[in-house]
């Protein structure tokens, strides 16, 4: 739990997603003492794999339907997944696992309410997540569902300041024209004044 609160507060520092996704497919990893772990993101009504960490390549950067995925169940249904042998489960898209070193494996929704992405962690061994594991996963993806909440404010709010700043910019440079074509026009009127058409 100690562990958990130090990533907590590493998320609530992330300001983009790369960072989140970094902190916590490491900590999914760390905390379930498994072989790998994956950050999946949905996307309408597929599973964007965003990123991983594992002792082999999995599916970072792959795109699957939402109902063809263990974590498509997991958001669709709003609940973990446990699942302690990939070849016995009706979830798991044996085919897509049989090239992998993916035995078992535990899926979180990230944002229980309304699912946006999940969390998986991996083994590489027949292995029965206990019930505080799936707790701590859980308590994780609920804390990613606010870093990235935060991270969608400070992309939002950064998106203001730069229109803000540009706004103030183009003020700016209306101004100084504006100045600049005065100055010129003063300049004008005083030479008219000090000199007469005659004598120059």
């Amino acid at each position: 739990m100690h562990r958990l609160i130090d990533i907590v507060q590493e998320l609530s520092l992330a300001r983009t997603l790369d960072r989140v996704t970094e902190i916590v497919r490491h900590a999914a990893r760390e905390m379930a003492d498994a072989d790998g772990a994956t950050f999946v993101l949905r996307d309408g009504d597929h599973c964007f794999y965003k990123d991983e960490e594992a002792i082999e390549p999995l599916w970072k950067g792959k795109r699957f339907p939402i109902a063809d995925c263990v974590s498509g169940w997991s958001m669709l249904n709003r609940r973990s997944a446990v699942i302690p042998n990939v070849e016995e489960d009706q979830r798991v898209p044996y085919e897509a696992y049989r090239p992998t070193f993916v035995k078992s494996m535990v899926m979180v929704p990230i944002r229980t309410l309304d699912p946006i992405g999940a969390i998986g962690v991996y083994w590489a061994r027949r292995y029965q997540a206990n019930a505080q594991q799936v707790q701590v996963l859980q308590a994780l993806a609920d804390s990613t569902s606010i870093a990235l909440e935060n991270v969608q404010v400070y992309a939002e709010l950064e998106t203001r300041i730069q229109q803000r700043t540009e706004e103030l910019a183009a003020a700016n440079r209306y101004l100084l024209s504006e100045i600049e074509e005065r100055q010129r026009v003063e300049a004008a009127m005083r030479e008219l004044s000090l000199t007469d058409d005659l004598t120059g």
